[in-house]
């Protein structure tokens, strides 16, 4: 009772279009960022920003969807960390 099973395959699927809106840079996770502002959440680096404010705005707003986790503002230039708590944040130096 040979019964052939179909193979399993993986489709091909379109990607959508890329949209105009810039995405964060993701920075490697083996090296310390030199520029820019970078969102460390739990003690790793994750998105890579220009200015602090883009930064800032970003992790207030993961904040607000997870509580839970530990966000921190990284400026790169003065290798300082600022600690996102919900609407306040505290200033942390390496």
């Amino acid at each position: 009772m040979n019964i052939k099973k179909p193979v399993l395959g993986m489709k091909e699927t379109e990607h959508p279009a890329t949209s105009d809106a810039a995405r964060p840079k993701n920075p490697s996770a083996n090296t310390i960022p030199t520029e820019g502002y970078v969102l460390e959440i739990d003690g790793k680096f994750k998105a890579e920003y220009a200015t602090s404010e883009e930064a800032m705005k970003a992790s207030l707003e993961l904040k607000k969807k997870y509580p839970q986790i530990q966000v921190n503002v990284f400026d790169a230039k003065e290798r300082t960390r600022t600690l996102v708590k919900g609407a306040q944040q505290v200033d942390a130096s390496i």
